[in-house]
């Protein structure tokens, strides 16, 4: 049995997100998402991004950026053999722990309209679908919008 660990990625691991990014969220799409571009985010002040890493394989990935009024997750992926173990969850989890303590009770994301296991995956987290942007992906494909309010969370605990 693998045991899966989550981390703060390095720079080096930047080719290995944007590559397992193509393969599993930008298929059949322009590749946007470069080592280039994903380098460039890991070095803004306001974003984190985390691995899941199975030894030295890679296993997940999420990138998220922080704002004056809200978290954004701009990318979030799970290679397909590790899926189901609550890896994906874990790092979403990272992502909205890391918003609350900066005082952000909102988090945001964009998916494919026809990622149907994806929007599922973020409405059992308690996402709810906001809005449609026709052609936000590279003009070929829709997005759909969610967020999650963490106010609720916040009180709970």
């Amino acid at each position: 049995m693998s045991t899966v660990t989550l981390g703060p990625a390095r720079m080096g691991d930047a080719p290995a997100i944007a590559h397992l990014s193509r393969d599993l969220i930008e298929a059949d799409l322009p590749w946007s998402w470069t080592p280039r571009r994903v380098a460039s985010l890991m070095r803004q002040r306001e974003s984190a991004a985390v691995i899941a890493r199975d030894q030295n394989r890679l296993a997940g990935f999420i990138l998220a950026q922080y704002g004056d009024e809200s978290a954004h997750i701009a990318l979030l992926g799970v290679a397909d053999e590790y899926r189901r173990q609550g890896i994906g969850r874990r790092m979403v989890q990272w992502v909205e722990e890391t918003a609350m303590v900066a005082g952000l009770f909102l988090v945001r994301l964009e998916v494919r309209a026809i990622k149907r296991e994806a929007r599922h995956f973020y409405a059992r987290l308690g996402y709810r679908e906001t809005d449609r942007v026709d052609g936000y992906y590279s003009g070929l494909e829709d997005a759909i919008k969610m967020s999650r309010d963490l106010r609720a969370l916040s009180t709970s605990k």
